[in-house]
């Protein structure tokens, strides 16, 4: 079960499904024998692809928050859940930050994600399934970095969550938590990061640095190493 992330205008499943349809779909057997289902808004409109099923949520309504239910095999043993919601935006010095912008990113950042992360370890607790969650984290959720008070904050508030779900199933729980910091790469974040002025974002000039000097690590080669590493 994957959550997307946020880009550009639309949402899309990045890292492991990075365009609907696309190459990491069509790769769907690396997951191992897992059967993915994504979340998020998906505004193509496909129900499956390849073995994967889409289920519609837009993140900036948690209210909304879709039942697991319908979503989790009976008879499995196991579940695994790996979320890639994020919004980098708004960019700016605090005090000048949108207040819309601002509720945006908390919704999708750590809202909707924690919500529904609620409920999926209520659902594998009943159903005595085992669940391993996969946060796809970053540095900014352990340090501040000017112009990313919104990003640093509440990607650091669901880090935190689901440090305290690790924290309540030592000893013999069903959960397992795992962050994985990515690193720097290539997406649209990066592209709306260097849109940015310095005012703004102070370290501007730094990820521009990246993008010039081709320093950037390709997405594909950074999903295939998480799936590699945790999932298979």
């Amino acid at each position: 079960m994957i959550f997307g992330g946020w880009c550009d205008e639309k949402y899309r499943f990045d890292w492991f499904f990075e365009r609907p349809g696309g190459e990491f779909v069509s790769k769907a057997d690396w997951l191992g024998g897992y059967t993915p289902f994504c979340h998020g808004t998906n505004r193509l409109g496909e129900s499956t692809t390849n073995g994967v099923f889409f289920f519609p949520w837009d993140l900036e309504k948690p209210e909304d928050v879709p039942s697991v239910e319908g979503i989790v095999a009976e008879g499995g043993d196991s579940l695994m859940f790996i979320n890639n919601a994020g919004t980098v935006e708004p960019i700016g010095e605090i005090g000048e930050l949108s207040e819309e912008t601002l509720r945006k990113a908390a919704q999708i950042n750590f809202v909707s994600p924690m919500l529904f992360c609620n409920r999926l370890v209520g659902l594998c607790r009943k159903k005595r399934q085992k669940l391993k969650i996969i946060n796809i984290s970053t540095g900014a959720a352990n340090y501040p970095i000017a112009g990313w008070g919104s990003y640093c904050s509440t990607k650091a508030a669901f880090k935190m969550f689901l440090d305290v779900l690790a924290e309540q199933e030592k000893g013999g729980g069903c959960v397992e938590v795992v962050h994985v910091d990515p690193g720097v790469m290539d997406t649209g974040m990066q592209e709306k990061i260097r849109a940015a002025d310095a005012k703004s974002f102070p370290r501007l000039a730094e990820f521009q640095a990246l993008k010039a000097e081709g320093k950037l690590r390709r997405p594909e080669e950074v999903a295939e190493n998480i799936i590699r590493k945790y999932i298979l």
